[in-house]
């Protein structure tokens, strides 16, 4: 016999035959191929076997009482769901009219008798490995629509996270503005710090949708997880069901990881999302941290005497568990053990992408009906004393020079001019890239620096800046956006600029990127706009 693979052991076949000693034979050989094999008398008895499975493949006399095969094979492809499944005709009559009939009522193929049990088998074989390419096909189809779809949200929320940003920038700038003309007001009884603080954590709402749609880089640095589980479970305190109670086991003497926090979050919210829809009824979410030496078997490279080990993040319930199969694939990109659009597949998928991002290990341990453990292993590192203190406040600092800032968005605009003006500057306005250019043309000489955003109607600030490299490649540009593109087009944009600030940014952070890049020896400029070695300061960290 021709070795069996484990998809056709899993392939269930309807036989339906009045002839019992038809049904035995073909059960019998069926089932020795490694097929599993349920039996009907007659077509009657055929469809009500199928309302309560779904075989694969459906082996159909012709001759019965009560319900010929014809009808039955007609009464099958009538039913939602059944359209496409084979249905191998059975039957004595090799006259082209019958197989004429049999075809129009819906076969797929047939098989004279008297049958040859091995040939029968084959066919089989073949209709079934069909059936997998087809069903291969569609799933496959089904992925790529929902990618499509996926895309498109993508796009959409870069876009919204521009806009979103820009109108975090205008509040967080006319906090400020308060707070500079009224030195004195106290920023929590005038609710200054409300708002900032508001701000921030919108800024970060931002990035979160921005994780979700893969439109944003990671940002590592060292962070403590434990203040990244502790953000986490505030915000599940008020969103999951109240039956389901939430327990932080957290290692007080943690050691740091070099980390995106954003996606940190991102991968403890997804986590816990997926362990309170194993647990509709109720029961308990627990969030462990720890360190680890060794390998724990788990595949960990083994510490070394220069190495700080790892540590772990635990997120476990007590629901309803997977098996084997299921945990087998719970990873892979699409595959969803809830019902249709109750989602997309792709958040423990994100999770795997993210922790592989960060030289990561993550591991999946379930029982069925005992709950389900994610462990995950991220490289301790060491960290600097001074950058364990939350960073000073920086000094406001201004100057004299005069700047264009350039931005579609008036709001914007307004009051980033106010802003810079109070810090002593002398601001021109342009609400596009074309007047950006005109304005810079016929006062080149006078003006100091350029203060660019990207996404704006026309030209666009990427190609306004290209332009402005050709008609002066000594410009000092200084890119401010709420949300930047991928790939080339970005790299292009961090090595043209001077810098790029990420909106909302605090004024400080955007004076002290001005300050840096005016007072920057000039010389160190490139000569051209395409130069791929400059020395410039590409990130807003840099010139800070």
């Amino acid at each position: 016999m021709t070795e069996k693979t484990d998809q056709e052991k899993k392939a269930h076949i309807l036989v339906v035959d009045d002839d019992e000693i038809i049904r035995i034979a073909a059960s019998e050989s069926l089932t020795e191929a490694g097929f599993q094999v349920t039996e009907a008398e007659n077509g009657i008895q055929a469809l009500q076997v199928l309302e309560d499975i779904r075989p694969d493949i459906i082996l159909l006399d012709v001759m019965m009482p009560e319900m010929d095969g014809f009808a039955t094979a007609r009464a099958v492809r009538q039913r939602a769901g059944f359209e496409m499944i084979p249905i191998l005709i059975m039957t004595a009559l090799d006259d082209l009219e019958s197989i004429n009939r049999a075809y129009e009522a819906g076969a797929t193929d047939f098989i004279t008798k008297p049958i040859n049990w091995v040939i029968l088998v084959q066919r089989v074989r073949y209709m079934t490995r069909s059936v997998q390419i087809m069903n291969a096909q569609k799933r496959l189809q089904a992925e790529l629509q929902q990618a499509q779809k996926l895309e498109a949200v993508a796009t959409l929320v870069g876009g919204l996270a521009h806009d979103f940003n820009n109108l975090l920038h205008v509040i967080l700038s006319s906090a400020e503005l308060i707070q500079l003309n009224h030195p004195n007001l106290d920023r929590p009884s005038g609710g200054l710090g409300d708002i900032t603080e508001a701000v921030d954590r919108g800024s970060k709402l931002v990035r979160q949708l921005l994780t979700y749609s893969r439109k944003i880089k990671s940002e590592k640095r060292p962070i403590h997880l434990n203040d990244r589980v502790q953000q986490v479970t505030q915000l599940l305190q008020r969103t999951i069901p109240k039956m389901i109670e939430i327990e932080c086991r957290l290692n007080e003497d943690l050691n740091w990881v070099s980390a995106d926090s954003i996606q940190m979050e991102q991968v403890l919210m997804n986590l816990a999302i997926n362990a309170k829809d194993a647990m509709p009824n109720g029961g308990r979410l627990v969030i462990e941290t720890a360190n680890v030496e060794g390998s724990e078997n788990v595949g960990l490279p083994p510490s070394t005497p220069d190495s700080l080990g790892w540590v772990r993040l635990t997120v476990s319930d007590n629901g309803h568990g997977m098996e084997k199969e299921t945990r087998r694939q719970v990873f892979e990109p699409f595959f969803s053990t809830k019902a249709p659009g109750k989602g997309t597949g792709l958040g423990l998928s994100m999770v795997h992408g993210i922790i592989q991002n960060h030289d990561g290990k993550i591991v999946c341990r379930s029982t069925p009906g005992q709950g389900t453990a994610f462990h995950i292993y991220l490289p301790a590192v060491e960290i600097a004393q001074e950058n364990a203190r939350p960073a000073e406040k920086q000094n406001r600092v201004g100057g004299n020079e005069i700047l264009l800032l350039v931005d579609d968005d008036e709001t914007t605009l307004n009051t980033g001019k106010k802003q810079l003006e109070k810090a002593g500057y002398t601001v021109i306005t342009a609400t596009d890239g074309e007047k950006a250019l005109k304005i810079y043309n016929a006062q080149k000489d006078a003006i100091d620096l350029i203060l660019l955003d990207l996404m704006m109607p026309g030209m666009g600030g990427a190609n306004c800046l290209q332009a402005l490299l050709r008609l002066d490649p000594e410009v000092k540009v200084i890119i401010t956006s709420g949300h930047y593109p991928e790939g080339q087009r970005l790299q292009i944009i961090e090595e043209c600029a001077r810098a790029c600030l990420h909106k909302p940014d605090p004024s400080s952070r955007l004076l002290a990127a001005i300050r840096n890049v005016l007072d920057a020896n000039a010389s160190a400029a490139p000569s051209s706009a395409t130069s791929t070695e400059s020395p410039r300061p590409n990130r807003a960290s840099d010139a800070a």
